[in-house]
């Protein structure tokens, strides 16, 4: 059977007993693991070889492998990059273009450090004083409705998901990236200093591309764009494209939605910004048919469970 399982990541390193530790990623042989196991059920494929699939340009009767790397990690070109190249695979790569260009960190991203260098508690208490000091009436507000917060941060504890989806979804993006940003700046250090080594730069990106994988776009400000207008929106994700032609050169290239943010408005303006593709969070397989700028996939976290239920079912 025809149908292609894209696979998501993002961190992936050996991170030892530093603080980073406490950044949820995969560690190096948890990743070559799970890479066997797609390998040994399963047939890679690059982006190319998926459009042309989608498009009818070639015949897949097998089902398939993608590989997506969200969010332009320096792990992707440090760690990622030589396991791929030792096995003959070919990756996807997300890249927010305000981290490469601007070399300004994602709050999400701030979040992830800080939550290893301060108790979740007493963040969100720092978060909430700061937010009352600037006038901002939170009145339950940092608490999201029917678990909403549980459900998109799954496998993060009440309290985490909690926080994150405050800082993500609950204050005003302008207050919150000025209070996260200083209490980084009193907590964890130079916010520059993170942001030179925590992403890759154009010489990485450029590199990747070399080699045969495929850059696309993660938006500009690594911002949901369903917080956005309608207009912010379209500037976004137009200035993202501007970013990679004017560093890559033209070229079709994918989209995958920051915080798998989007609806059937949002997938339109992607490709009305010349993006042939744009990935999803929605768990799943892609196939052959359906709409190509809502492409499904699946968390490197869940991989296991959904190919032992699916695969079991091909087996059938």
């Amino acid at each position: 059977m025809s149908r292609c399982l894209a696979v998501m990541y993002h961190y992936v390193r050996d991170r030892g007993k530093s603080p980073e530790s406490g950044i949820r990623g995969l560690d190096v042989g948890t990743f070559e693991r799970q890479l066997d196991v797609l390998q040994g059920a399963m047939t890679p494929i690059d982006w190319p070889a998926l459009v042309a699939w989608r498009t009818g340009r070639v015949r897949v009767d097998e089902p398939t492998f993608l590989l997506t790397f969200d969010d332009g990690l320096s792990d992707h070109a440090e760690v990622v990059a030589p396991i791929l190249e030792s096995r003959g695979l070919r990756g996807v790569f997300f890249v927010g273009t305000g981290t490469l260009t601007g070399r300004v960190p994602a709050t999400a991203h701030m979040v992830h450090l800080l939550l290893c260098h301060v108790a979740v508690d007493e963040l969100m208490a720092a978060v909430r004083a700061r937010a009352i000091e600037a006038g901002v009436e939170l009145a339950g507000a940092t608490k999201s409705d029917g678990g909403v917060a549980k459900k998109i941060y799954a496998y993060e504890t009440p309290e985490r998901a909690e926080l994150k989806w405050f800082l993500t979804y609950g204050l005003p993006i302008g207050l919150r990236d000025e209070i996260v940003g200083s209490l980084f700046a009193e907590r964890v250090g130079d916010v520059g200093e993170f942001a030179s080594r925590w992403y890759m730069n154009w010489e990485s990106v450029s590199h990747l591309e070399c080699s045969g994988h495929t850059i696309g776009g993660h938006g500009h400000v690594h911002e949901p764009l369903m917080r956005l207008t309608e207009v912010e929106q379209s500037r976004d994700m137009g200035r993202c494209a501007a970013v990679l032609r004017e560093g890559l050169g033209p070229g079709v290239r994918p989209f995958s939605y920051p915080f798998g943010s989007v609806d059937g408005k949002i997938a339109r303006r992607c490709g009305d910004c010349g993006f042939v593709n744009g990935f999803t969070t929605q768990r799943g397989w892609i196939e052959a048919s359906g709409d190509a700028h809502r492409l499904s996939r699946v968390d490197t976290i869940h991989v296991d469970s959904f190919l032992e239920k699916e695969l079991a079912c091909l087996r059938q």
